[in-house]
Parts: structure tokens; sequence; C-alpha cells
């Protein structure tokens, strides 16, 4: 199905990929996994041709059903990507037009792959990925959860049925139980001989559904071998290193429920036309607390971070800060941050002018509070352009901290990061969390790294709030 010998891949004068090999199987589940940087997306966009300007591919071997792949920038790959090729996205979000329904997006895949592209045909290749609902194809896509949304990107790259997938981190921002049902619907043509390739960072997601695992480092193949092998024993220090930082695995220190209390959130109730997002939740969160909010995607966690921040109106309850602010850390860094601005910039913008501070006593709590997260004064003219996706998540940790707030709000923080860098956003803030006594509401839909983060989890489910006892 797919074979590649000896692949170096060149941007300008960066080598990104370095003698890279490869093959998928027909009806074959192919992960490749590594940390941040490592070459992963380089290489899905290599085999789906969509690298532009000074970039040089060069390989041995470079093949996709016994055919030769065209050069960058070949107009034969209009016959080749949606037809031969299929590609789901990392983001919905933005991979969606917002104005168009979803019905009429999934008949233009199939317009462009040629294949009948009747309403009809569009309802049931939406309910070949698990939506069966024929009332999805006039929904817009702000009308569906993320998983849906990305249920509806499969459904397109399977529109003119290829015979290899290339999915990039599909599932980086779901819970478990959404995560296998858009694993279900990436692997349901396997059976017919369609092959994929994976691209996660997650080992337990390559765990569930691959035959074979790819480990990628430095843009080398540095092990390739079964999924058990590659989990159970691995032989490379990256595969070793990815396993180490597998969420769950550590235990933190209970804190004192006598403590003073940071927030205080009494019977908040938030409603959406019918739907209730938040029903009479009740919260206190204590200094130097780190409380998880759980549940699966539509349960109510992102409205409730919305209104501990005061970015929406409770329609009933109160919320009582007991002295200093509350910040908000974001999901996307890379949205959050200004792109034209400076680190140095983008942090000292929470420095509200009501702190106090000098011109030079602010500029030095910008470089104190980037030491503090890891990244240091070197970083201090960087853009967001030139961060990692771990580098841009601790500059806005590092805004959100720059004040010295008395809570934190961490809305879904890491759940886009590679565990490795994962693992080092949360040391740093357990970190800064017992040098300041900084208290964290910290949503997520995996409990096992709120397992890692937390002293007390609760879960939402329908607006709905209940307190969960997770085992260490």
């Amino acid at each position: 199905m797919l074979e590649i010998e000896e692949l170096n891949l060149t941007f300008g004068d960066t080598q990104i990929l370095r003698d890279v090999s490869l093959r998928v199987e027909p009806g074959e589940v192919v992960a490749v996994v590594g940390k941040s940087g490592s070459g992963k997306s380089s290489l899905a966009r290599t085999v789906l041709g969509l690298h532009r300007g000074r970039t040089r591919v060069e390989a041995t071997r470079l093949r996709l059903g016994g055919s030769d792949l065209p050069g960058p920038g070949n107009r034969r790959w209009r016959s080749v990507r949606g037809r031969q090729v299929g590609y789901v996205p990392q983001d919905p979000g933005s991979s969606l037009n917002p104005v168009r329904r979803i019905g009429s997006q999934v008949r233009e895949a199939l317009r462009l792959t040629g294949k009948p592209n009747s309403e009809t045909e569009a309802v049931n290749r939406l309910a070949e990925v698990g939506l069966a609902d024929p009332s999805y194809a006039r929904r817009y896509p702000h009308e569906i959860s993320g998983g849906q949304r990305q249920r509806v990107l499969i459904a397109m790259a399977l529109a003119g049925r290829p015979g290899l997938l290339v999915a990039d981190e599909p599932t980086s921002a779901l819970d478990d139980e959404v995560t296998d049902q858009v694993l279900d619907a990436l692997t349901a043509h396997t059976g017919n001989g369609t092959g994929l390739l994976l691209i996660t960072h997650d080992l337990t997601v390559a765990a569930k559904r691959a035959h074979r695992v790819v480990v990628l480092d430095g843009g080398r193949v540095v092990e390739s071998a079964s999924t058990n092998c590659v989990l159970n024993s691995p032989k490379s220090a990256a595969a070793q290193a990815l396993q180490e930082s597998i969420p769950g695995r550590r235990l933190r220190a209970p804190v004192s429920s006598s403590g003073q209390p940071a927030l205080t959130a009494r019977s908040l109730t938030k409603r959406f036309g019918d739907v209730v997002a938040s029903d009479s939740i009740d919260l206190t969160v204590h200094r130097g607390e780190t409380v998880a909010v759980v549940g699966p995607s539509g349960s109510g966690k992102s409205t409730l971070a919305r209104l501990l921040t005061g970015l929406a109106v409770p329609d009933e309850g109160t919320i009582e800060l007991h002295g200093g602010q509350v910040q908000l850390v974001s999901q996307n860094p890379f949205s959050a941050l200004e792109p034209r601005w400076t680190v140095a910039r983008i942090v000292e913008e929470s420095l509200h002018p009501s702190l106090g501070l000098t011109h030079a006593e602010r500029s030095q709590r910008v470089f104190e509070v980037l030491d503090e997260v890891g990244l240091g004064v070197a970083f201090a003219q960087r853009r967001p352009h030139e961060l990692s996706g771990g580098q841009s998540q601790r500059v806005a940790i590092a805004r959100a901290l720059a004040s010295r707030p008395a809570i934190v709000v961490l809305d879904e923080a890491v759940s886009a990061l590679d565990v490795v860098s994962q693992a080092t956003v949360l040391d740093v803030l357990c970190e800064l969390q017992a040098s300041h006594g900084t208290a964290y509401v910290f949503i997520t839909h995996d409990t096992l790294v709120a397992r890692d983060i937390a002293h007390r989890t609760i879960e939402v489910r329908a607006g709905r709030m209940r307190e969960l006892e997770l085992e260490h």
C-alpha cells in the first residue's frame, strides 16, 4: 500500500526528516508516535503532498498503491488526494466551513472525488461513521460536538474510498469514550483493505488500534516494531520517555480542607435555551489546592470554566473570590497568544496597572515568571510561531501567573500536548503551586491526568456535579 524508503525532507536549510523508512500494508494500522517536533506531522504532509515553497523531498522509494507519488507542487496530486489517500486533520473546528451545513460539505467531498453526491448519499456516508440520524446533515458545525465534528471529517476523508487514510492527531482533545468512537470510525474500513497511518503522541491511543508502531525522534526512525513490543519492552530512549510520561503514575499529597478558601461558588446555573449547561453547582477551592473537573465532551466543563472566570454570567447563583485575581489558561495556546507580539509583551499584558508595579518591576516580573516556567530570558523576544506546543502553553501559564492570582482555571490546558511535554507542564504547575500557594481548577477529559495533578476530583455530567475518589 504505502512504501517509504530513506525519505529525507528539507525546508530551506533545515533537514526535518532523515532516512525515514516505513510501510503500511492493506488493512494495516501503523501508528507513528513521538514528542512534539519529532517530525510526525511533516511525514504526514509528505505522504499527502502538502509541502510547498523551499521544500526538497528525496527518497529511494515513495510509492502508494504501486505508483510513485508526485513531487511537491505537482498537479498530479489533485488525482491522488481524496481518491488514493484521504486526510483527517487534528482540529475539526478550523477544518470545517462554519457557514455551511454538514451535509453540503460531505456532498462537496463526494463531488470532488467523482462519487455520487446526492443528499441521500451524504446521509449514508455520515451513518457509516456513527452519525446515523439524518438530521446531522442539516446541522452546522457549531451545532455538534467535537467528536461528532471529527467523525464528519472522517466521512469526508473516506468520500473517494481511498486505499490509505492518514489521520494526524485525530483524538488529542477528546475524552476516552469519544476517542474510542472516533477510532472505531477510522478503522471501520480496514477490513476492506484500507490502510491507516495514525499520527499520535499518545501511546495509549496506539495501543488501542495499531498493529505496528514507528517511533520518530529528531526526524529519524529510532524504533519500529509491533505495538506490544514498543509498549512493553521499548528499546529506544524516545520510546522509553513516552512510556514513562504516560499519565496516571504520580501521587499528589492531600490538602487540608481547613485551609483558607480561594473561591466559593454557590448554586451556579447556566442555561442555553432549553439546555441546562450548569445545574446548581456548588464548589469551594482552597488556597494551594488543585481541584480537577472531569467529564465527557458536552458535559458542561468548559461552561463552568467560563462562569468561574467571568467570561459567562450565571443565570442563578453566586461566585466569590476571597482576595486576589482569577486567571484562565485555555486549551489552544496558538490561538490564545497574539502572533505579532513577543513573549515578553504577551506575559506583561497580564500585569494590570492596579498592581502598582513600575516599568522596571514589570520587566523584572516577566523575567522571573519566564524562569519559573522553565523558559528563561532567552525566550523573551521570541514570537509564538517560534515556539513548540509545549513552550507556547508554558508562555500561556506564565501570563496567567505573572500577576500572582489567587486562582487559575486551566481548561484542557495539556490535552493537545505530547505526553513528554504534558508531564513537563504538569511539573511546572506543581512547582509554582508549592512556591506561591496558587489554587487551580484543572478541567480535563482525562482522568489519568486528573490523578497526576489533582488533590480532589469532581465529575460533571449533563451539568451536574459529584465528587470522585480516584485510586492512585
